[in-house]
C-alpha cells in the first residue's frame, strides 16, 4: 500500500485528515478488501501500479484526487472481485 501511495505526489495534501485515508483487511488472510484514499494523490494512475496487485480488493475509492490522465488503465479489469469502485470528481 505505502508502495501505490508512493506513485503519486502527496505533498500539497494534509496527511493529518485521517477520514481521508481507511484500509480494511480481512481478518483471517490480512488481505486488503476496502481501500479508501480520497482527495490525498495528485499524478498519473499508471497501467503497472501497485495498485492493481491488489487481488481481494471490493472497494475502492479514489474520488477527489488529482490524477492527471484521462482515460482508466484496462487493469482495473484485473481487479475480478471489485463490486464498487468511486473515481469521482478527478
Amino acid at each position: 500500500l505505502t508502495q501505490f501511495k508512493n506513485e503519486f505526489d502527496t505533498r500539497r495534501y494534509n496527511h493529518s485528515d485521517s477520514f481521508n485515508e481507511l484500509v480494511m483487511c480481512d481478518y483471517s488472510t490480512g488481505a486488503i478488501t476496502t481501500l479508501i484514499l480520497t482527495a490525498c494523490l495528485s499524478g498519473t494512475l499508471m497501467p503497472n501500479s501497485s495498485l492493481f496487485k491488489l487481488h481481494h480488493l471490493r472497494y475502492l475509492n479514489l474520488s477527489g484526487n488529482n490524477f492527471i490522465s484521462s482515460s482508466l488503465p484496462s487493469e482495473f479489469g484485473n481487479l475480478n472481485r471489485l463490486e464498487v469502485l468511486s473515481l469521482s470528481s478527478n
